[in-house]
């Protein structure tokens, strides 16, 4: 039999029977669906919910019923259906922030004023927790054995690997943050002081962070950026300049795409304009800016167009049959072809010549041009940092990176210094989660061992990776919450009973996966 169910909807929970909220006095609500019986564990999927604060599970609670999503709550775990599964994880991602839209059945306005103003909060809290750990890692960057920030960047750490929205961040860098952040705290628990690698460190994270915290932040990164880059060139007698690009330092992490320009900077365009047609067409050279079109004051009712020297009649340019007869002689365009057909035949042969041109220009541009996409942001961070020590002027357009092509040499030396892996590969990516599932597993047995603790902090960093080829996205993004959730048990010190549930858990979670 159907158990009918009710709940808060300010705290979060379900319970069997009416009446009011035992913490806040509030009535509550009776679910319109009855709750979800047991089934073969085979047909159901967990979400753990105890990292969320109460307000959001009071949203999530909502949410699934206005779905239509049967579910039930096993403590602090949600149980849903399989076959559930997709949709729920649309509406996780929703209620946290993820994304806000209205493309579920059952849902008003009201409801996407809601979503919006949770995920401009949770926009807010995520900058806020990105300002309190670039304040830490700038003072441990200041001054590595500062006690006072180490316990500061402790307490940040806790936050950012509770979220899953920053804004500013992606997932690859949120995940970026994630791993140099550990890095850090790695090297300021270290039995010997490593007082340099907390240095580099502190400088990656805060570049990293920067741009989420606040302008000033960002201004500030990349005025040091560019100070370094400066002190660098000075001691090589070097010009900080590019023979084409700006010159971006600091701006690995998102600079603006830049126009094209010709060897004195100026802009150039690539758009074919109105003028350029109308000379491949004969017509003559022709005033005004090769950008400008025609204006509307220049068109008239008869269809002309105010060229200068040549003006075109768009009534007359096809004959009553609409075609003109071209001379097949002189011209590679079968007869009978249209002049549009013409026009199109010489703006083609246009672009040709102008690739061309354009391909040669760019052999000869003095740059050269490296597609980074595959590497992770912190390495492209670290780059930047090589490259400003050894005043080595560069550009950042997304992930390519330009640089003189008198330094070839050089560079290619700096990438052999960038720490980490240039890329992790399908089959290193599964050996490290067949790692961290072993660390886990042994942690849920024994959860009070101390080297099982720090074999599962040396292998968690593992769920910060881009979603492995063949796991689901949604799937993925529980596996990486559920590794937060574990690392914060740990790191706030819960009880081994705690910690051993947290593990077992993910365990579960990894074994579906190896």
């Amino acid at each position: 039999m159907a158990t009918k169910v009710w709940y808060c909807a300010n705290c979060g929970y379900e319970v069997n029977s009416r009446g009011r909220c035992h913490n806040c006095g509030e009535r509550l609500v009776a679910s319109a669906l009855p709750e979800l019986e047991s089934g073969p564990d085979d047909d159901e999927v967990g979400y753990r919910l105890d990292m969320w604060d109460d307000p959001t599970r009071a949203r999530l609670i909502e949410t699934l019923i206005n779905a239509g999503v049967r579910h039930r709550f096993e403590e602090e775990e949600l149980v849903i259906l399989a076959v559930d599964e997709a949709e729920v994880d649309q509406l996780v991602a929703r209620v946290t922030g993820a994304v806000a839209d209205s493309r579920y059945e059952g849902y008003d306005d009201s409801d996407e004023e809601e979503g919006e103003e949770t995920a401009d909060l949770e926009g807010e809290e995520g900058a806020a927790v990105a300002r309190q750990l670039y304040d830490a890692a700038k003072r441990l960057r200041d001054d590595p054995t500062d006690m006072l920030a180490d316990a500061a960047l402790s307490e940040a750490s806790v936050a950012v690997f509770a979220l899953d929205y920053i804004p500013g961040m992606d997932d690859d860098h949120l995940a970026a943050v994630g791993r140099v952040t550990r890095r850090l705290l790695g090297a300021l628990g270290a039995d010997e002081a490593l007082e340099d690698d907390i240095r580099h460190q502190a400088e990656v994270l805060c570049r990293l962070v920067a741009p989420s915290a606040g302008e000033a932040q960002e201004a500030e990164e990349e005025e040091r950026a560019l100070a370094r880059l400066e002190l660098g060139a000075a001691e090589k007698g070097r010009v900080v300049a590019l023979p084409q690009s700006d010159v971006t330092p600091g701006g690995e992490m998102g600079a603006a795409d830049l126009s094209a320009t010709d060897g004195e900077g100026t802009e150039v365009s690539d758009e074919i304009s109105v003028v350029e047609v109308a000379e491949a067409d004969g017509a003559g050279p022709a005033s005004g800016s090769l950008d400008d079109g025609p204006d509307e004051d220049q068109l008239d009712q008869t269809g002309l167009v105010d060229l200068g020297a040549g003006q075109l009649d768009a009534d007359a340019l096809e004959d009553e049959a609409g075609a003109v007869e071209l001379d097949d002689e002189t011209s590679d365009i079968e007869p009978g072809a249209s002049v549009a057909g013409a026009r199109q035949f010489e703006e083609d042969e246009f672009h040709d010549e102008a690739a061309e041109e354009e391909e040669e220009d760019e052999e000869g541009t003095g740059e050269l041009v490296y597609e980074l996409a595959e590497w992770l942001p912190e390495q492209r961070v670290e780059l930047s940092m090589l490259l400003e020590s050894a005043g080595i002027a560069y550009n950042w357009d997304g992930s390519d990176l330009t640089v003189a092509e008198e330094h070839e040499d050089e560079v290619d030396g700096l990438f052999e210094q960038v720490h980490g892996p240039e890329e992790m590969d399908d089959e290193a990516q599964y050996h490290s989660i067949e790692e961290l599932f072993r660390a886990v597993d042994r942690l849920a047995n024994d959860p009070g061992d101390d080297e099982r603790r720090r074999a599962l902090l040396e292998t968690v960093g593992v769920v910060e990776v881009p979603t492995p080829v063949g796991v689901d996205d949604g799937y993925w993004w529980r596996v990486r919450s559920q590794g937060h959730a574990l690392v914060a048990a740990i790191e706030h010190g819960s009880r081994n009973d705690e910690v051993s549930r947290e593990a077992a858990l993910l365990a579960e979670m990894l074994h579906e996966m190896v």
